[in-house]
């Protein structure tokens, strides 16, 4: 009996151990189920960090992107006004040479015509002359 005694001792000391084990087991599972959990939360709020930053980069990269767009529209614009007027201006000038070459045409044709009456003038002036000095012919 005292071998059973001692034997059942025996057996709820090892009970007891392995209650003690098992807890301790379950309490280290536990703590590293903790550990596992606040790494994922702490990636996780890193990654969310990482987006936000991603995020607001694009943001202000479509930004500058639509700064730079307006811009270079504003100086193509101001070109565009600048070569209108360039042309408006050439277009002008062009017209007024024309117009300036045709009164020179017009005014050497006037001339031109007068030098021609003038020219007939003197010759029908000359030729009348001519005959003012020539004796008249006689009836035969």
């Amino acid at each position: 009996m005292r071998l059973a005694q001692a034997e059942v001792r025996d057996l709820q000391r090892t009970v007891v151990a392995l209650r003690a084990e098992l807890e301790s087991a379950h309490l280290e599972r536990q703590r590293q189920l903790q550990d596992a959990a606040a790494n994922a939360h702490n990636e996780s709020q890193q990654i969310k960090a990482t987006v936000a930053t991603l995020r607001d980069a694009l943001e202000q990269a479509q930004s500058d992107r639509e700064v730079a767009v307006k811009a270079a529209s504003a100086a193509c614009q101001g070109e565009i006004v600048q070569l209108r007027d360039a042309v408006v201006a050439l277009r002008d000038q062009l017209e007024r040479c024309a117009q300036e070459h045709a009164d020179a045409m017009q005014h050497a044709a006037s001339v031109h015509r007068d030098e021609v009456a003038q020219l007939h003038e003197t010759i029908r002036a000359l030729r009348d002359a001519l005959e003012a000095r020539q004796p008249a012919p006689h009836p035969a």
